[in-house]
């Protein structure tokens, strides 16, 4: 018997390097990309929206913080479904991340911005087998890819704290699953 099912890419939870000094923010002021979220509704239809790199923060403890406009209806579909998919161009390669939300909260910052905490549970290379290609861009001006993206960052870090011992602890002192 024939198997004629097409060869999935193989997945981990592991962020490739490239990709976590992308999130880190290692490149943040020549990044003029952008991060696709795709959030499922409550009625299984997808709500997409694109973020840019400076409002996105990868923490020593692995897990990816992000700032939404807290009005969007992205924002509304990821407290209700608790499940992100992140998709990152980078050149010819196109990664998917599927994550967790495992925790969400108001950031202190000058726009309205909900913050949320992903937990990657699973990574795959999309180069072969995704149609969407990048880089996509978000529009904004030097000023805001420095000043927005440093105040945006640091409020995500001020919601979602890294440990002095590396393990996350959110507000009230709860470790996060």
């Amino acid at each position: 018997m024939e198997n004629n099912a097409p060869l999935q890419p193989p997945s981990s939870s592991t962020l490739p390097e490239r990709i976590r000094n992308r999130l880190a923010g290692h490149a943040l002021v020549n990044d003029v990309g952008a991060i696709q979220i795709i959030a499922a509704t409550v009625q299984s239809r997808p709500e997409l929206t694109f973020v840019s790199t400076g409002r996105v923060a990868l923490g020593d403890d692995g897990l990816i913080r992000f700032a939404l406009w807290s009005a969007s209806k992205c924002c509304a579909s990821l407290l209700g479904t608790r499940r992100a998919t992140l998709l990152l161009a980078e050149g010819d390669d196109t990664w998917e991340i599927r994550c967790l939300v495992i925790a969400n909260a108001s950031l202190a910052t000058a726009r309205p911005f909900s913050g949320f905490l992903l937990k990657p549970i699973e990574v795959l290379d999309r180069r072969a087998s995704c149609s969407a290609r990048g880089p996509w861009r978000v529009r904004r001006s030097a000023e805001e890819n420095q000043n927005g993206a440093g105040e945006t960052r640091l409020a995500l870090f001020e919601a979602f704290p890294v440990g002095d011992d590396g393990e996350n602890v959110l507000p009230g002192g709860v470790h996060p699953p």
